[in-house]
């Protein structure tokens, strides 16, 4: 009896072993794959148990979540993060990166691909991209991007590393894989970018068999830009690699990367949203010129044939860099460009905006500039001194104006028979609309009459209608219009 109740009492003790050992084992978390793979003698021979947990959590990453709800899945999250962590600490392994990342390649570049090639979330309105000016305040962040930042990290320095090679990697890098990556470009988050930049730089430097292939999809990126779309987020970063690729070009320049010069970089000056890449720009176009100085000429053509229109501060830009193109041109080729270069500088001078007109008179401060001016002065007299002559004692603003009178003093000191024969000259080729202040005061008087006869019409239908007050002086210009031409002077 008592070994029945010795033994009954031990009963309950025996069948709580297997419920502890089962809690002990779920409480009992998995160690890291990169201290598994530390006690291996042999890393060339990975156990199936660290292979398969590798596995494991490559298909892990690989799960879609929702990103942009920090509600869902959390738990799921919190071991994705730890599992990227994991995979990212295996890359500082020479040894592990050679038994286990290289020969699971097509998985891991799969979990890439699921995790990055995705629908781009619209961040902000489209129509606040054009605006000038904008802040990066302004810009909204992408709540999935503290999520995907890993996998961006990881890629970076899978293609970094040293022990992934050139025939590993290019069997993943193709046409289909580069154009979705190129699509990323477009993307509101700029952090996202700058992480693109890197790797397809990256990429670019480690793939020489694929340089060419990737050359073509940023070419038809911007050809998508200049002629169809005129809005990507991502130029900028295309132009920066862009940069370092021309810098590398041998010289002379291959036919390729010419006909590149003229069909992408020039034109991409005409593209609405030209000043979020213009710095960008302007170094690929200095780079080729001092590659091939003949292709600045073809540069100053685009940038007069696509000088903007109502966009002061976009034609700001295109002064500061018509005059650094200017001076790597040769002057004996710039003679078919003469008449409408001085015209150009002639309708910034004497426009509206008192910036592009300051912009526009820095020219005749730069010695290079002066030199054309003088090389060509049956071309330029004509055109120049009529019209400075005219609004250097008319112009509204008075530093401007005594600029005006410095550069007619100028003008005199070059050759005086030249400045006073341009001035005297009739010559209808060269002949102006200079809308004289005798001339406005009139139009003045005319359209103030127009107004006071409207005036009276309205207080003979009611009687209790007041005159407006107007917001201007009997010093102003009016018109009949508030057009974009109200500048004084046109050019036929």
């Amino acid at each position: 009896m008592n070994n029945k109740a010795a033994s009954s009492k031990q009963t309950p003790a025996v069948r709580q072993q297997p419920q502890a050992a089962a809690t002990a084992s779920q409480n009992r978390t998995p160690q890291p794959i990169i201290q598994n793979m530390a006690r291996v003698t042999d890393p060339k021979h990975v156990p199936k148990e660290i292979r398969d947990q590798f596995l494991k959590k490559i298909h892990f990453c690989s799960q879609p979540y929702d990103f942009n709800d920090d509600t869902k899945n959390v738990k799921e999250k919190q071991e994705r993060s730890q599992y990227l962590q994991e995979l990212f600490d295996l890359l500082k392994e020479p040894n592990f990166v050679v038994n286990l990342v290289v020969p699971h390649l097509d998985l891991i570049i799969e979990m890439i691909e699921k995790n990055i090639f995705r629908p781009l979330p619209i961040l902000k309105k489209t129509a606040t991209n054009g605006e000038i000016g904008m802040e990066d305040d302004d810009q909204l962040i992408d709540p999935a991007w503290t999520h995907l930042q890993p996998v961006y990290e990881y890629f970076l320095q899978l293609i970094v590393n040293e022990q992934p090679d050139v025939k590993s990697l290019k069997i993943f890098i193709t046409h289909s894989f580069i154009q979705e990556f190129l699509e990323l470009f477009d993307s509101e988050e700029p952090r996202e970018r700058e992480y693109l930049k890197n790797i397809l730089h990256r990429l670019y430097a480690k793939l020489v068999p694929r340089r060419k292939m990737i050359r073509k999809a940023i070419n038809d990126c911007f050809y998508t830009l200049i002629h169809e779309t005129y809005k990507f987020n991502g130029a900028a970063e295309l132009l920066d690699i862009l940069a370092s690729i021309i810098s590398g070009f041998a010289v002379p320049l291959r036919e390729e990367h010419v006909i590149f010069f003229k069909t992408v970089i020039i034109p991409l000056h005409k593209v609405q949203t030209c000043q979020f890449y213009h710095e960008q720009l302007l170094r690929c176009s200095m780079l080729f010129l001092s590659k091939d100085p003949t292709l600045a000429t073809f540069l100053v053509e685009g940038l007069l044939r696509y000088w903007p229109f109502a966009n002061s501060a976009k034609e700001v830009m295109f002064l500061n860099e018509l005059l650094e193109v200017l001076e790597v041109c040769e002057i004996s080729k710039l003679e078919p460009l003469i008449p409408k270069l001085f015209k150009r500088l002639i309708k910034c001078i004497a426009g509206p905006h008192l910036q592009v007109a300051d912009r526009a008179m820095c020219f005749f401060e730069n010695d290079y500039f002066l030199t054309i001016l003088k090389s060509y002065k049956p071309f330029t007299f004509p055109l120049l001194v009529p019209v400075i002559a005219q609004i250097a004692d008319t112009h509204w603003h008075k530093v401007l104006q005594e600029s005006l009178n410095a550069l007619k003093t100028i003008l005199k000191e070059i050759d005086y028979q030249a400045f006073d024969k341009a001035l005297n000259n009739k010559d209808p080729k060269y002949l102006y609309i200079i809308q004289d202040a005798k001339n406005q005061k009139k139009d003045r008087q005319k359209i103030e009459e127009k107004w006071k006869n409207l005036t009276k019409q309205a207080i003979q239908k009611n009687p209790n209608f007041k005159e407006p007050i107007v917001p201007y002086s009997d010093l102003h210009i009016v018109g009949e219009h508030n057009g974009l031409n109200n500048g004084n002077i046109t050019i036929l």
